[in-house]
């Protein structure tokens, strides 16, 4: 007999972030794991949109604690929790904790890091939607924290300081222009940004590529995963070398 899966039984994590990754997060994580999410708008893709974003999310993690008790607190952006510089991240941590009410917390940027830990990264190159100031500022945050960045490169929008238009950008488009940009030195690929959807293509770039490949919401969906000790079986199959460490 089947047993049922019981939606939140293993327990939930309320998000905070980007429509397009939260819908990643609502099909790739195990269904056992509840979902409370809140979007929280970019007004502007530059440091100070980001940093106007990162202070407004505390407020949507107090509507959770209130309304949506939950486990675990993810704040879901990658420029947005790395736009403050090295240690940003757990600054963000632990407001967000204690906003939301959880014993733990974790942002884009955490668990991207967790992510190249555990795969040993140290040489990447980098894909992005983001306009070059932006690219400039997440290239000076791995370069001081010990990375090689050997490459940064960002897809050019219709308008590169509205987010909106990064969800226009197709499976084809991310995938020729990352394989078009990978430098050969790097050992990992890095393809950043939460709205940017690219999960479909992990596993075709790293058989192209022979290099692990990193994306936000891969990161994310492995690291809330790994908190509650179970991954969906699609995320298994389909995510890339990460989730089979």
């Amino acid at each position: 007999m089947i047993k049922p899966r019981i939606y939140g039984a293993k327990g939930k994590v309320c998000m905070v972030g980007g429509a397009p990754g939260i819908s990643d997060f609502h099909r790739w994580l195990h269904p056992e794991i509840g979902i409370a999410s809140a979007p929280l708008p970019l007004d502007t893709l530059s440091s100070d949109g980001l940093m106007d974003m990162g202070k407004r999310v505390m407020e949507l993690f107090e509507v959770h604690k209130k309304y949506e008790p939950s486990d675990l607190a993810f704040f879901s952006c990658t420029a947005g929790s790395l736009i403050g510089g090295p240690g940003y991240d757990q600054q963000l941590i632990e407001s967000i904790k204690e906003a939301a009410g959880t014993e733990e917390a974790y942002t884009t940027t955490t668990a991207v890091l967790q992510a190249f830990k555990e795969l040993g990264s140290k040489k990447i190159s980098i894909i992005t939607p983001y306009p070059d100031d932006v690219n400039e500022q997440e290239q000076a945050f791995f370069d001081k924290i010990g990375f090689t960045v050997n490459n940064i490169d960002g897809i050019v929008t219709e308008d590169p300081r509205n987010n909106k238009f990064i969800r226009k950008i197709s499976h084809e488009e991310a995938y020729d222009f990352a394989v078009k940009h990978v430098d050969p030195k790097s050992d990992t690929l890095f393809i950043s940004c939460t709205a940017l959807g690219v999960l479909e293509i992990i596993a075709d770039l790293e058989e192209r590529l022979s290099i692990p490949v990193v994306t936000s919401n891969q990161a994310a969906a492995w690291r809330i995963g790994k908190y509650f000790g179970i991954h969906s079986d699609n995320a298994l199959q389909s995510l890339g070398q990460l989730f089979k460490i």
